[in-house]
């Protein structure tokens, strides 16, 4: 849902005659929307249950999907967008909780790759296979389909989930109450909390913006390729993240059993993988091209790590509305990448092709040597109990 705006972006400024900066707008309307509510569906999780809160949202999601299909102007577009990003809010924090409250601390980062993993084969089917689709039919047939295939997972989480066994596994495990907390460690758990907010913007909306949006386009504007082409190098990014969850789930749990060493040197690789793009002016080839999406993808995934960290930091009875505060900031962050990187593309559209993505990936790389530099303020999460008396 999120990321077909890349595949489509021409087809929606021409069926309905919007510019960049409103075709920017109407894509972040989705992540305004999304991140607005994922602070209330975390306390609908603690409160009321993951299964409830995952069907009443995802039957929004299905209808925004389905009146997407059928939208004849940007204004009935951007509510379609407004509903579905409404709807598959109440998706993946409630799954985090699920995750908290049914498996060990220890297996939580890998086990957030693997959703993370899940979730990128919808980015994946999102990129080539989705531009072959558009070629041959039309973009409005992929949202039918996917308003029928989301209706019928929504049935069946109703069905397949088993909250009350969840509920109970982790009694006695968790080390501390919220409400048993001091004063000290109070302010000790929000303040260092920031730390991780900030990271996260800086990150997850510079790789999801270019993904989502302007990764297909770039390639068409700057090197004159083809869309399917274009699809097949930016479904790459996609496969990046399929391969780096687990990786750095499996690495932080497993092996270093770490958290904030990943978080640097994949903050560090980002930033490289992006001054590439950055300095680069000529076509490398499919297989270079190919390579650095995949690259983004692969480092830019390290940002689980980041949410398994916050889910280490606070107690297990309010970790949904932890991780909803993060994803909140998260998807805020996608939105504001995707409207200035909108505007900085209608702004150059005079100068040469190159000259706006120039614009946007300078942006792009300042924002990641921002985050590294708040990797410094940072604390390791690994052992929660060290955390809270420090």
């Amino acid at each position: 849902m999120r990321s077909t705006t890349a595949v489509i972006a021409h087809d929606l400024m021409e069926d309905f005659s919007i510019s960049a900066s409103s075709l920017g707008l109407m894509s972040a309307v989705y992540f305004y929307i999304y991140g607005a509510v994922q602070i209330p569906v975390g306390v609908l999780s603690d409160r009321f249950g993951v299964k409830h809160t995952v069907f009443l949202f995802g039957i929004i999601g299905v209808a925004g999907t389905f009146l997407f299909a059928f939208s004849q102007n940007i204004q009935v577009a951007i509510l379609a967008r407004l509903l579905t990003g409404l709807g598959t809010a109440g998706i993946f924090v409630p799954a985090l909780k699920y995750l908290s409250l049914s498996y060990l601390p220890r297996e939580f980062a890998s086990l957030t790759s693997v959703i993370s993993s899940v979730g990128s084969f919808g980015l994946l089917f999102s990129s080539y296979p989705l531009a072959f689709l558009v070629e041959r039919t039309n973009w409005r047939l992929p949202f039918i389909l996917s308003s029928i295939l989301l209706l019928a997972l929504v049935i069946s989480a109703w069905y397949l989930m088993n909250e009350k066994a969840d509920r109970t596994k982790h009694q006695g495990k968790i080390s501390k109450d919220v409400k048993n907390l001091t004063f000290k460690e109070h302010l000790s758990l929000y303040y260092k909390f920031i730390y991780f907010i900030i990271w996260a913007f800086f990150i997850y909306g510079v790789l999801f913006s270019f993904q989502m949006l302007w990764g297909i386009a770039y390639l068409q504007d700057v090197f004159s390729l083809s869309r399917e082409t274009a699809g097949v190098i930016l479904m790459f990014t996609s496969i990046g993240i399929i391969i780096g969850g687990p990786f750095w789930g499996l690495l932080s749990d497993r092996y270093l059993q770490l958290r904030k060493p990943i978080l640097f040197w994949g903050t560090i690789f980002f930033l490289l993988t992006l001054l590439i793009f950055l300095f680069q002016t000529d076509y490398w080839g499919f297989y270079i091209s190919a390579l650095q999406y995949l690259s983004l993808g692969f480092f830019g995934s390290v940002f689980l790590i980041n949410i398994t960290s916050v889910k280490d930091f606070f107690p297990l009875n309010i970790t949904g509305t932890a991780l909803g505060i993060l994803n909140t900031v998260m998807l805020f962050s996608v939105g504001f990448f995707q409207s200035i990187t909108g505007l900085i593309i209608d702004y150059g559209k005079n100068a040469s092709a190159f000259s706006p993505y120039y614009s946007i990936f300078l942006l792009y790389c300042i924002s990641i040597f921002l985050a590294f530099l708040v990797l410094f303020f940072i604390p390791e999460t690994f052992i929660q109990d060290d955390i809270l008396e420090g």
